[in-house]
């Protein structure tokens, strides 16, 4: 098997072919080690050398696809650095929940895909691996804080990679790159510590080149985990059989304005527009409509929950690998939210938490009116290399970088992290400067099947899959 004819199969594809004895999962490695080697000096989305693992489930639904995990995910032997130069060398002692339930789809593990520190920021740069590439411009950003995970399943690397997602870092890498990015529901998929912690922003999941990818994945990665505070129902069926079903007549609302004070970018707003105008074609009832929520009230309420933890995690970290915290360790601006976590009091969270809970019924409020919600992933299209850069010269205040980068970019995503209502990038639109834009579309809390049936519904209207990148392993003849 070529890399480019490799490179044309999503995982449930290259999963049959593997089935019927078309290829073996040793010539798939060897596709996909070859267009690491081919891609990565360009791209930059891998955090250190291929480190090839062993098949673990011979019969999974899976078995022998190759995958990348995103540095973060733990698992046994590979990096663990988290995109710092204060964890720089650790390597993960042994497979999270996660992990391991991705190990018994049969994957084949090849490596970690570069994050920034932390997986704090929303464009994949950093001190010490430079700056991840995007394939559809050199000169932009794959977002963050999956910009590696998105970039290899964009450029054709891996059909998919594991993806996590604490203020839009699934959905705004996949908007960033064309690729399909869903955040599940809380409590749908494991996290790295089971439950998320005091305020469980973070959902995991995959990065994906098609919907059915997802939804496969997402039956093997469900599930509650022993102990968590958080959970959502089974589904009725499969997630995949929702692929493809009827959606039926839907009530979709669609906002084509930005919550923050920086207006939509023409590529966005003419990309929410004409998804909308898709939407009604297909027979949904479409109409203008968001949830009752004060946005700058409750950014201001997110920005201190999410950094909270900096603190404790990080003078443990410290301790750890004997290393300081200190300009030569951290992120500038890692460095200054560090000091301005440290003066965050009990009652900065409580308030926080009370803003939530107002927020969560508002939203609940909203959905018992609508199906789905649909609007732009970001304000803007992918960011230029360096527009947030976390350790850029300056005397730009850590505040004001996290609003500046909240207001011209990331403005839609944190809200569902915040009430954990499942919500996807669907790469519906290619802008006319090259640039792909992501519609995302939420839907009710625990209802992933009406996202799938109407994601997969937007993508056999309108198919993405024939959308290849300049820098793709699909132009590979090798």
């Amino acid at each position: 098997m070529k890399v480019y004819e490799y490179s044309r199969h999503d995982a449930v594809g290259l999963a049959q072919i593997l089935r019927r004895g078309d290829v073996t999962a040793d010539e798939l490695q060897s596709c996909a080690l070859k267009a690491i080697e081919a891609m990565n000096p360009t791209l930059n989305f891998m955090s250190g050398a291929p480190v090839p693992m062993p098949i673990n489930a011979v019969t999974g639904p899976f078995s022998g696809v190759p995958i990348l995990l995103k540095e973060g995910h733990a698992c046994a032997g590979l990096p663990l650095a988290q995109g710092s130069r204060l964890t720089a060398g650790l390597k993960a002692p042994q497979d999270s929940e996660f992990v391991r339930r991705l190990k018994a789809t049969g994957v084949r593990i090849l490596g970690s895909t570069t994050a920034p520190e932390f997986g704090i920021y929303n464009v994949t740069e950093s001190k010490l691996h430079g700056a991840t590439r995007n394939p559809w411009n050199l000169d932009h950003s794959p977002g963050g804080s999956s910009g590696g995970s998105s970039v290899a399943v964009s450029a054709g690397v891996v059909p998919v990679a594991s993806s996590s997602d604490g203020g839009g870092s699934i959905r705004g890498p996949a908007h960033c790159t064309g690729t399909f990015g869903l955040k599940p529901s809380r409590g749908r998929n494991p996290t790295s510590n089971g439950d998320g912690g005091l305020f469980p922003f973070a959902h995991f999941h995959v990065t994906s080149r098609s919907v059915r990818d997802s939804a496969a994945f997402l039956d093997s990665l469900h599930g509650p985990v022993l102990g968590s505070r958080y959970s959502v129902p089974p589904p009725a069926r499969p997630f995949l059989e929702e692929v493809g079903a009827p959606t039926g007549k839907l009530r979709i609302a669609v906002t084509v304005t930005s919550p923050s004070p920086t207006a939509l970018s023409p590529e966005c707003l003419k990309g929410i527009s004409d998804a909308a105008k898709l939407c009604e074609q297909l027979g949904h009832h479409v109409e203008e409509g968001a949830p009752i929520v004060d946005w700058s009230k409750v950014m201001g309420a997110f920005i201190p929950s999410w950094i909270c933890v900096l603190p404790s995690a990080l003078e443990t970290l410290s301790k750890l690998t004997g290393r300081p915290l200190s300009p030569d360790t951290l992120e500038i601006k890692t460095l200054e939210a560090y000091e301005l976590a440290k003066q965050l009091k009990p009652e900065d969270l409580f308030r926080a938490d009370a803003c939530f809970q107002e927020v969560r019924r508002s939203v609940d409020v909203f959905f018992q009116k609508y199906d789905a919600w649909i609007m732009p992933s970001g304000v803007s299209q992918a960011p230029l290399i360096g527009q947030f850069d976390p350790s850029a010269p300056g005397t730009e205040s850590n505040l004001d970088y996290g609003w500046r980068s909240l207001n011209d970019y990331s403005a839609f995503t944190p809200l569902q992290n915040i009430t954990g209502h499942p919500a996807a990038s669907v790469p519906l639109i290619q802008g006319s400067n090259g640039l792909p834009v992501g519609i995302q579309v939420v839907t009710r809390m625990g209802d992933e099947a009406t996202l799938l049936r109407l994601a997969s519904q937007l993508e056999m209207a309108h198919p993405w899959s024939g959308r290849i990148p300049p820098n793709s392993a699909l132009h590979l003849r090798q």
